[in-house]
């Protein structure tokens, strides 16, 4: 999904008490947006992206992956793309 495409849920449906999970890990969505100003719980991509790269590792190493490790440097990652981003603009 990229930014500009058009919403795929309407947001009026999100109420408090609901919990959103978007798989969208390199920017804030519409989605998360909607889920937020209604009150609900709204969750990135970034730990389904953090816990899929720490399962390959395991499976490869034999060896418990440091996930708080991986999410810190995913989200430092991303903060500095996008600080870049907003350089260049």
């Amino acid at each position: 999904m990229r930014e500009g495409d058009p919403r795929l849920f309407d947001g009026r449906l999100l109420n408090r008490g609901q919990m959103v999970f978007d798989v969208v890990y390199n920017r804030d969505t519409e989605l998360l947006a909607d889920a937020r100003s209604a009150g609900a719980r709204a969750v990135d991509g970034v730990m389904m992206l953090v816990y899929q790269g720490a399962k390959a590792l395991e499976i490869w190493t034999g060896r418990k992956a440091p996930v708080d490790v991986m999410e810190r440097a995913v989200r430092e990652g991303l903060a500095a793309r996008q600080a870049e981003k907003l350089g260049r603009q």
